[in-house]
């Protein structure tokens, strides 16, 4: 009886153990996923999260502390480089073939490493892959008005968008999580108008 009672209590035991491992795991995995990855847009180096500085509502990240005032002299030389990483610290938000505007296929895709961009057909994916480091860079990211949105979450919910749920809205597209937060949004829009980069003063026009 004593030795069944011992095998019930190292078996339980051993489960839970098994479990926390994997929690552990999870934890872990987690940790990874978040992970911060940018790209200094001056240097090209891997920068620092808490390298920043405040544009147009965004953060821009460096490698050091002398690539912000390379920058802040002429912004618009590092426009593509800038976009790019707004991409990769999920800031900005494919909506769109970043060259026609068109639906994107998720076949027709452009992998850096970094992140991923996706195009409507093969041929603007062809016209992407031929062209090599900065060049590349700009061809897709020097102008984001066709491809991308600076809104990354709903401003009536304030979770994230969903790309195929959307209004125009003052010449811009405005995205929702949901089909019932247009409603809401349409009933008295000027309300929500804060939540929305895209129509900030200032801001270059963006979907």
């Amino acid at each position: 009886m004593k030795t069944r009672l011992l095998l019930c209590v190292l078996l339980v035991g051993a489960v839970l153990g098994l479990r926390a491992l994997g929690e552990d795991k999870k934890d872990a995995a987690a940790k990874d996923e978040k992970k911060f990855t940018a790209t200094c847009p001056v240097s090209g180096k891997p920068a620092k999260e808490e390298s920043s500085v405040d544009f147009h509502g965004k953060k821009v990240y460096f490698c050091c502390d002398n690539c912000p005032t390379a920058f802040k002299k002429e912004p618009t030389k590092f426009a593509a480089k800038v976009h790019h990483q707004l991409l990769q610290t999920s800031q900005i938000v494919q909506v769109a073939c970043p060259f026609t505007g068109r639906p994107i296929n998720k076949d027709a895709v452009l992998d850096d490493g970094d992140c991923k961009v996706n195009f409507c057909c093969m041929n603007c994916l062809g016209k992407a892959k031929a062209a090599k480091g900065d060049e590349q860079t700009s061809l897709v990211f020097k102008d984001i008005s066709k491809g991308f949105t600076l809104q990354t979450t709903c401003p009536v919910s304030g979770k994230a968008i969903d790309i195929t749920k959307s209004v125009k809205y003052k010449g811009q597209n405005v995205y929702f999580c949901c089909p019932n937060c247009p409603k809401a949004f349409e009933k008295d829009p000027a309300k929500f108008e804060g939540k929305l980069p895209q129509l900030a003063k200032g801001e270059k026009p963006a979907k």
